[in-house]
């Protein structure tokens, strides 16, 4: 018996041990494959404030930065806003009159998309102010289906949901994957 509480009592200290020094990696390497939903709305409107690389895309009303992954996005020669990257398009709409210098387009009529607010569901401590505190990375999500199949995913992690949050990941598939 007294060996079995000295290899609990060993494993439960290696793993407190892991989980504050690498916590947060574990965290990020589980995040890859599910997180928690908190929250989801529809897009109605999309916007983008820049030069082509990098800017702003303003997703309803919020605002979220495209560095450091930087796709292009742009209009094509459909007038339409589109994003490219790596080697691959989606094209948003067509551009919509702006009072502005953005470029704007509204969700077509048969296409889906939404925005979701995910958490992770690991948390794991730090110390701010010389007190201890439990965090977790957040992640503003958006999903875009067209009406003929074609895909787009794009992904901001940030512990907190700001525009400052790095864009991650923009994931783009057409109709026949």
């Amino acid at each position: 018996m007294r060996k079995v509480l000295i290899v609990l009592l060993i494993l439960i200290v290696t793993m407190s041990i892991l989980w504050i020094f690498a916590g947060r990696q574990i965290s990020e390497f589980t995040d890859r494959f599910t997180t928690v939903e908190v929250t989801s709305e529809s897009m109605h409107s999309i916007a983008y404030e820049g030069s082509g690389e990098g800017g702003m895309l303003i997703l309803n009303w919020r605002r979220f930065t495209l560095a450091p992954t930087n796709p292009h996005i742009g209009s094509t020669k459909e007038n339409q806003l589109a994003v490219a990257n790596a080697g691959r398009g989606f094209a948003f709409g067509p551009l919509t009159p702006a009072d502005d210098a953005r470029l704007t387009a509204n969700v077509q009529t048969g296409d889906v998309a939404s925005l979701s607010w995910r958490h992770s569901y690991i948390f794991w401590p730090i110390f701010r102010n010389g007190a201890p505190e439990l965090t977790c990375n957040g992640y503003m999500e958006l999903n875009w289906t067209k009406s003929v199949g074609a895909k787009l995913k794009m992904i901001w992690r940030s512990p907190i949901h700001d525009e400052q949050a790095p864009l991650i990941r923009v994931e783009i598939s057409d109709a026949s994957r």
